[in-house]
């Protein structure tokens, strides 16, 4: 049950409260079907966001965020996959291995990172990732526009996702201050335009540059001015 957890090898604590805190949580009604995990191309359910809203708030009630915070990214997941676990048991949530799996990687996602942008910063094909308010996300791929199925669980949370951006490097983003421009710990270009310019949720787009370097080879095949003159 809920206790005093340790942390992996870093020997911190982290103080969830009692099981009496997750009971209280305020718990919509409950969906007659079970979340199923996304697929490319197609939007997950709204059954599957309400169940992840009503775990993401009761782990929020249930866990310490400052003593988390204080750990190491892989031990902070482990923590935190044990106490879903025991939030889906005390809810009598109906939940495959694979539905669990797909939610412990979104809420660790929220806590841990940029939320639903933590996939699509993974993948090196993607150059741009533009955020129209909670429920509209477009990429670039080979010079084509996609619309994604990620969404933010409301514009408050796009909000808080910008904020935690453009902290990294020591700016704001706010009504006073409601245009922003930062980058990533990789480079990627960051422009965040929020409410009141923003109507429909705050704005985001990130550029995204590949990993891997050109070859003098590709710049050759690709007829680059830099190429011919070497």
């Amino acid at each position: 049950m809920f206790g005093k957890r340790t942390g992996g090898s870093a020997g911190a604590q982290v103080v969830v409260s009692r099981v009496a805190s997750v009971s209280a949580v305020s718990e919509p009604s409950k969906p007659q079907s079970t979340p199923s995990p996304a697929v490319q191309g197609e939007r997950r359910s709204e059954t599957y966001f309400q169940t992840k809203s009503l775990i993401f708030g009761a782990l929020i009630e249930a866990i310490d965020l400052a003593a988390l915070s204080k750990l190491d990214p892989e031990s902070a997941r482990e923590e935190i996959r044990d106490i879903v676990h025991e939030i889906v048991t005390i809810k009598n949530l109906v939940l495959s291995i694979a539905e669990q799996e797909d939610l412990l990687d979104d809420i660790c996602n929220d806590v841990l990172g940029f939320g639903p942008l933590e996939p699509l910063l993974a993948r090196d094909d993607i150059a741009d990732i533009m955020v129209n308010g909670p429920t509209r996300c477009f990429i670039e791929v080979s010079g084509k526009i996609q619309l994604t199925n990620v969404r933010f669980r409301d514009a408050s949370q796009l909000m808080n996702i910008c904020q935690r951006i453009v902290s990294q490097v020591g700016r704001r983003v706010d009504e006073s201050s409601p245009i922003c421009d930062a980058r990533l710990l990789d480079g990627s270009r960051v422009n965040v335009i929020a409410p009141p310019l923003a109507i429909d949720g705050a704005a985001l787009t990130i550029r995204k540059f590949k990993k891997d370097k050109l070859t003098l080879d590709q710049l050759v095949e690709g007829s680059s001015p830099c190429a011919l003159v070497i």
